[in-house]
């Protein structure tokens, strides 16, 4: 887990397919139907409009002869490449639009298929464990089902955000020390223990995170500059990461984080991500865990 934190940003600075043609959250969606393909048909029209105008200049050019000499070809010619320019700048603009329409749609087609992976697949379950958690009799119950929260939320967060190799942990607040208690992702286990020592700047810093229920998002921690206090540790495996505080009303239950080995991994649709874990994660440990209030 990012035992520091990602870009310099923080707050402080019936069926699969209904009878009615719905497809539900956590059900697989149809395939599509063909769609035929529309970039290939507007080449397919450019060329053709091209032929036209091409053989419109011919026509026109010939309906007053052949030329005869070297000046009357030069003249047609140039009248020829003035012809094309305009036609090939407005075919070029047309050509792109339609690459960027393409491109919008599959953003919107990827944006649908995770916000339905969001409810179906990890919202759903992990709500279902938070209100065991609360119907829990005793306290052992209510331990171990707290851990089985844990382990889902930092799956759910080393799945959902978009980074290569992703690691993600939770780091629990116990008696003014933080420390890993549940990870997944990479075989590198976070071995790192934030403590508030006089000598543990990155420990103090990031109690604070969690203290004023803050986040941070860092692109590089190798080449941007960071915020005060927050450093890499040593041999560190990442080189981006997130890390959001885990709390519910005043009571505060650690950090939540996930990191990459590639720089800039995540983006503020992630941290929004985490965030949304890291609030479900504090509903479920809200009166089962203790709390540090700093």
């Amino acid at each position: 887990m990012p035992e520091r934190l990602s870009r310099a940003t923080s707050r402080s600075d019936a069926g699969a397919d209904g009878a009615d043609g719905r497809v539900w959250p956590g059900e697989p969606a149809p395939d599509p139907a063909p769609q035929p393909d529309s970039r290939s048909r507007l080449r397919a029209f450019i060329v053709a409009e091209a032929v036209a105008v091409l053989l419109g200049y011919i026509v026109s050019s010939l309906r007053e002869g052949t030329p005869a000499t070297p000046f009357q070809w030069t003249l047609i010619m140039v009248g020829a490449v003035a012809v094309a320019i305009p036609f090939a700048i407005k075919s070029r603009r047309e050509l792109r639009q339609e690459a960027a329409a393409a491109r919008a749609e599959a953003i919107a087609i990827d944006i649908d298929a995770r916000l339905r992976l969001i409810v179906g697949d990890v919202t759903a379950p992990i709500a279902e464990v938070v209100g065991r958690v609360h119907q829990a009799r005793t306290p052992a119950e209510r331990s171990s089902l707290g851990g089985q929260l844990q382990q889902l939320v930092v799956e759910a967060a080393a799945n959902l955000c978009d980074g290569a190799r992703t690691r993600a942990c939770f780091f629990q607040l116990d008696a003014g020390a933080m420390a890993p208690v549940a990870w997944t992702g990479r075989s590198d286990a976070p071995a790192t223990v934030f403590t508030d020592a006089a000598d543990d700047r990155r420990g103090q810093e990031a109690l604070l995170l969690v203290r004023f229920h803050d986040f941070l998002l860092i692109d590089d921690i190798l080449s941007e500059p960071l915020p005060p206090g927050v450093e890499a540790r040593p041999g560190a495996s990442y080189r981006s990461f997130i890390s959001v505080a885990v709390f519910c009303g005043e009571q505060n239950f650690g950090m939540l984080t996930v990191d990459a080995p590639e720089p800039a991994a995540f983006d503020e649709t992630d941290l929004n991500v985490m965030r949304a874990l890291a609030q479900l994660l504090g509903a479920g440990l809200v009166g089962g865990q203790p709390s540090w209030q700093g």
